[in-house]
Parts: C-alpha cells; structure tokens; sequence
C-alpha cells in the first residue's frame, strides 16, 4: 500500500502577524511530491509537481476533465449585495454559490443531532464558545463550496504538470476562514496518510459535524445533500459512518494554528453577547511606513473604476 511521507513545519510568526504552516510530502507509489502552504485566515496554497497516479489522485480520469491552468486562484466575493460565492481563475467550476433561502430549524432534530458527534473537544472552551455562537448552516455551505472548488481542481490536475491551487482566505468570513486555517493543518500534521485530492471530503464533512455539534443540522444543506430529504433524529448515525468517525479522529489534536489565536481571543469579555452572529475584531496591525503605505494604495484603488491613462 502506497504511503504519502510528509515533513510539517509551524512557524510562529512575530506576535502581530499571521501564523504560518508548511507542509510537504511524497508519493511513495509515483514520486509526485505534495507541499502546502496556510497562513491563518489569509490563503492557503497546494502544490503538485509529478504525474501522479489513482493511488494519490484517484480523482483522475484519463484525461478527460477540463485542463486547470498551471496556477489556480480562489477568492471570496460579493459583488453589488449578491450571494457571497467563491470565484476562481485558471479553472472553469461554474461559481459554487452559498447562502440560499434560510432553511426551516427543528429543534427535536437538533437536539438529537448535537451529542452523536460534536468536535467540541478539538477546541479549548473558549475557543468553542464562539464556535456554537457564530456557526450557522451558510458557514458550512462555504465549506461545501469550496470543496466542489478542491475536488475539480484535483480531477484537472495533468500528468507530469506543476500545478498550485491558491485559496485567498482575506474576505471569507473570520470565523469560517480560521476554522478553514485550523482545521486544515490538523489534518495535515495528522500521522495517518491524508493525500490532499481528499481535501474536498474533509471539508464537506467538517461543516457537517459542526452544524451537528452547534445545535444547527436541521438547516444543514450538506446534509440534505447527503440524506437526500430533510435529516430526522434516526438519521444521526451518519455520523458514526467510518468517514466521520476519522475525520473527528484528525481534528482531535492540537492545532498549530489554533482559532483562539487567528479570532485574537484572551479572555472571556472577548465572547459574543446572545446569540447573534460573533463579530470577532483581529489584533490592529502595527503603524509603520509599510502599512500606511498599504492602506494608501488600497484606497486609492478603491477611488475610481474608470481607466488609468498612463502618466495620471
């Protein structure tokens, strides 16, 4: 049986910048080497450079998808108040949409759903608490779009081609896209063999398992999705399936990029008050020439759409 080896690497960055993951591995089967690059909440990059083969990307398929370009981009948009949605260059995917119309709760569901397979002890309490209290089902639908993203990526991979996949995480919402930086280099560090083609599963299970654990799975699109109707109490020992039970074994571990840290939480005054929506601010950003200089051209970029003439 073919075996990915991987080396990780997390660097603890200066204390008001991001924290970085690296990670890099190899196919034992067809030399096709792997590495992974996540800076918390702001992109995540995959990189594949061999052949690779079915036991490594089983989502190949001669060579019939569409071709990816060499670098793939990802990144969150809404444009003019429409549906949030993630949009992509260099690879057609047909703009997962998120969101939708708000689906009908059932508490009974709920209740049944919430202890069969919660992650509540990957995370410290506070860490958690914020968790329960901004978690919604279109969080798990950014989740399960950005899995179709992965999993059309990895089918377009070409044999003997360098391919990159960059996530940009800067304008998913905070919560979401630290979860999506935590939960990701869990399962890399993990030591059981995780080829990155089954990062698309991951996800989509992961926003399964925390509507269930936040009290939130009977408006839980990916599970309509998986059951094919509206979940009922029975319908919870989906998640004593093998495939979730491993996923909750790979997020068991600590974190080297921990959501505490990404949300800038310290103490409990930092929670959410009820149970709206958390609003989490980042630690500020130090005042230097460098970022005045960066805040100056993001604004003046946002002045004006029309052409630049060359010499204004």
């Amino acid at each position: 049986m073919a075996k990915t080896y991987r080396t990780a690497v997390a660097q603890r960055t200066e204390p008001r910048r991001r924290r970085t993951a690296r990670f890099a591995g190899r196919c034992t089967s067809c030399g096709t080497e792997y590495a992974a690059e996540i800076v918390s909440r702001e992109y995540v990059v995959l990189q594949v450079a061999g052949r690779t083969c079915l036991t490594c990307n089983p989502a190949q398929d001669g060579g019939g998808a569409d071709e990816a370009a060499s670098v793939v981009e990802v990144w969150w948009d809404a444009p003019n108040g429409e549906t949030p949605r993630w949009k992509t260059s260099g690879l057609t995917v047909g703009e997962p949409a998120t969101g939708g119309r708000p689906r009908a709760r059932d508490a009974a569901v709920d209740a049944e759903w919430q202890d069969a397979g919660s992650p509540k002890d990957s995370f410290s309490q506070l860490e958690w608490d914020v968790v329960a209290a901004a978690w919604r089902p279109e969080s798990c639908d950014v989740f399960g779009s950005l899995a179709v993203v992965i999993k059309k990526f990895w089918s377009a991979v070409q044999s003997g081609s360098t391919a990159e996949l960059v996530i940009r995480l800067a304008h998913v919402p905070a919560l979401a896209a630290a979860l999506v930086s935590d939960l990701l280099t869990r399962c890399f560090d993990a030591e059981a063999g995780q080829h990155l083609h089954a990062l698309d599963g991951l996800l989509h299970r992961l926003g399964i398992l925390l509507c269930a654990g936040t009290g939130r799975i009977s408006g839980c699109g990916a599970v309509r999705a998986e059951l094919g109707r509206a979940p009922a109490a029975a319908d919870r020992v989906l998640l004593d399936r093998p495939d979730f039970v491993r996923v909750r074994t790979q997020i068991a571990g600590v974190s080297p990029l921990p959501i505490g840290a990404a949300l800038g939480l310290s103490t409990p005054a930092r929670l959410p008050a009820g149970p709206g929506p958390a609003h989490v601010e980042p630690p500020p950003e130090p005042d230097n020439p460098l970022r005045r200089e960066k805040l100056r051209l993001e604004n003046r970029g946002g002045l004006s759409h029309a052409p630049v003439v060359f010499g204004s």
